[in-house]
């Protein structure tokens, strides 16, 4: 019976933390990914540090973040909901 009071404060807890990591991988994966869509002899980027600088200065900081939100509301549904759907 106690660990069913816990069970929301521990859903939120682990929605928490994945969009925290979420959010600490998501420039390092913007940049893998704009790394692959290169096309062969059209390279933009040369190294994933490049590609993080280029980012910044076109783009500005946050422009590593665009997709962030939508990523992370995502993110947050696809974890969570099979556990709601569980109980």
């Amino acid at each position: 019976l106690a660990d069913q009071r816990n069970l929301p404060a521990k859903l939120i807890n682990g929605g928490v933390a994945g969009i925290v990591g979420v959010t600490c991988v998501f420039p390092i994966d913007l940049a893998k990914t704009r790394l692959q869509n290169q096309r062969q002899g059209q390279q933009v980027y040369k190294s994933m540090i490049d590609c993080l600088i280029k980012t910044v200065r076109s783009e500005g900081y946050f422009g590593m973040y665009r997709e962030l939100i939508k990523n992370n509301f995502n993110f947050f549904l696809t974890v969570q909901n099979p556990l709601f759907l569980t109980l």
